[in-house]
């Protein structure tokens, strides 16, 4: 019996033992995180092709089924809202009819009736929540990739980027005879645009200086790229941000009435004495091109006529809508900028036009927790898409509308119908909290009566300062974060996309972000997904036509024996 007890006794004391020792381990694996979690699949640019592949098919089969006739998207427009999450889109909504006077709830964004609606997963393949240089990557080339990085696979390294580089739709559109364009509201050089045109193991390397010594002979930066290499070189239509990374600074040009800061705010010199827009006009000397560098120059280009068009209208970014400077000598709005760029792409004798539209300063007022700025941002975004369904025809155009990421920006309380956006989300006489909050971001430290930054010798933790007592209305106002960073983070939560035109059948579900770029190549009839459409064969449209007639005829006969069948039982209830 003793022996049995301390045999017990032992056992438990091994169970204690390894119990200790499991929790230990446990604690060990959270603490490494990403380092020791390896992805079950390859991650390589052949599995992400696969898996866009595979849904697609089985979208197509779909369709099949419900004897739905391929189309062709002569035109192809994907608009970006980069960090416009769902959270963005709805109060983005609310915004844009409170501006109007209504009550916002009920409005409408121009997009919120496309015929169809999906979402999109955002991960990078390195992390759960993504840049934007890895998102747009996956968007432009149907490869998901690391973070950070552009146009690459995630096999990149410093000695391998030839093998790495990934086409982009840019690419695919040209070697089809389409014309090609990006406009954007950040520099042309920004993640996004760049993810349609340039190959680079950092997204930062946007001009020379920022390129270590040690690899400045092996790699170009991404300005330079633009210009001198496929297929950025070949853009009709480039128009935005960014002339200090091209050597073509106008330091006079535009004074700002306000300072914003961040990360995003910081700009790049180039050091090689290099001035990439005279260099472009030179190689484009003689032909029908033109370079813009303020509204009236842009209003005042034949758009007709021009095959190519820069515009590079600030020095770093564009500036937020809200604060932008409207005279002939400012800056043009995304929708004007937009309107431009689809009279130079648009020609009646082509074989139609790719135009990638980015929102891109939605993101950068996020970061700042500016939540007026980036609403605003979203609602000229919106601008823009209600410009391009004048201009287009849909029945050739396919339009998708999109997110690269969402923010850590939250909708929430219960404030009542009508109440401004921008307002407080709880109801009167207790403590006012904001409607749209961060989780994180600066904001956190101008909420504070000591905006120092927090230290273990902090004694004002808890110390506030009341909302009523701050001027909630200025620019440069940052909404309450719940966490102190200099820059708020991204959001890992799906977005959603939106789609019209021939193609847009496929935007359904729950996908992958690099399937985007499938939808695409699919309904443009370019790129990888080319072969799967059987509209793009020439003899196709003949036997559409055929089909086409007999589906109408099936589909009427159908009909009739459904009524009569209704009729029958009718007659057969009296």
């Amino acid at each position: 019996m003793a022996s049995c007890l301390r045999f017990a006794s032992v056992r438990c004391v091994l169970l204690l033992l390894s119990g200790l020792l499991f929790v230990l381990i446990c604690d060990i694996d959270r603490a490494q995180g990403a380092s020791v979690y390896k992805s079950p699949n390859l991650d390589d640019a052949r599995f992400w092709r696969r898996n866009a592949e595979t849904y697609l098919k089985k979208v197509l089969m779909y369709d099949e089924n419900r004897r739905m006739i391929p189309s062709v998207a002569k035109n192809i427009i994907i608009f970006v809202g980069d960090g416009m999450g769902i959270a963005s889109l709805s109060t983005g909504r609310i915004f844009k009819g409170q501006r109007a006077g209504r009550s916002g709830e009920e409005e409408q964004l121009s997009f919120d009736n496309f015929p169809n609606t999906g979402m999109s997963k955002t991960y990078n393949t390195d992390r759960q929540v993504p840049d934007s240089a890895g998102t747009a990557t996956a968007m432009f080339s149907g490869v998901k990739t690391k973070y950070g990085v552009l146009g690459v696979d995630y096999t990149i390294t410093e000695t391998n980027l030839e093998a790495a580089k990934l086409p982009s739709f840019m690419d695919w559109a040209q070697e089809e005879g389409k014309r090609t364009g990006i406009v954007t509201t950040t520099r042309v050089t920004h993640a996004t645009p760049a993810a349609c045109y340039a190959h680079s193991i950092n997204r930062n390397y946007e001009c020379g200086a920022k390129i270590p010594v040690h690899l400045k002979n092996r790699i170009k930066d991404i300005a330079r790229q633009m210009m001198e290499d496929a297929p950025g070189k070949n853009l009709n239509v480039v128009l935005g941000g960014g002339r200090n990374h091209f050597g073509a600074s106008m330091p006079n040009h535009l004074k700002p009435e306000y300072q914003f800061q961040g990360a995003m705010e910081k700009t790049c010199m180039r050091t090689d004495g290099r001035n990439l827009v005279e260099e472009w006009k030179l190689r484009w000397n003689g032909t029908n091109a033109a370079y813009a560098w303020k509204t009236s120059d842009l209003r005042a280009v034949e758009l007709d006529k021009v095959d190519h068009l820069l515009g590079l209208f600030n020095d770093d970014h564009l500036s937020y809508d809200t604060v932008r400077d409207r005279t002939p000598d400012g800056e043009p709005s995304l929708s004007e900028m937009t309107e431009a760029a689809i009279k130079v792409l648009q020609r009646p004798d082509s074989a139609g036009f790719a135009l990638m539209v980015e929102g891109g300063r939605i993101d950068h007022a996020h970061h700042q927790n500016h939540a007026h700025l980036a609403l605003a941002e979203v609602v000229e975004l919106d601008k823009a898409v209600e410009t391009a369904l004048k201009l287009v025809d849909l029945d050739e155009t396919l339009i998708i509308v999109t997110a690269d990421h969402s923010h850590a920006m939250t909708f929430n309380g219960y404030p009542d119908r009508g109440n401004d956006i921008l307002g407080f989300g709880n109801r009167p006489n207790a403590t006012p909290y904001e409607t749209i909050t961060y989780a994180n971001g600066p904001g956190f430290l101008q909420h504070r009566w000591n905006s120092s930054l927090l230290s273990e010798e902090s004694t004002d933790w808890a110390t506030w300062i009341k909302l009523n007592q701050l001027n909630r209305s200025e620019v440069t106002y940052k909404h309450l974060s719940a966490f102190p960073l200099p820059d708020e983070t991204h959001g890992g939560e799906d977005v959603a996309v939106f789609a019209s035109g021939p193609g847009a059948n496929l935007v359904r579900g729950t996908f992958e972000q690099n399937y985007i770029a499938y939808v695409m190549s699919y309904a443009g009839c370019m790129g990888p997904a080319k072969r799967f459409n059987l509209a793009c064969d020439d003899d196709f449209p003949r036997t559409a036509a055929k089909a086409s007639g007999a589906q109408r005829a099936v589909s009427s006969i159908v009909l009739v024996i459904a009524f009569l069948h209704a009729m029958v039982s009718l007659v057969g209830r009296m």
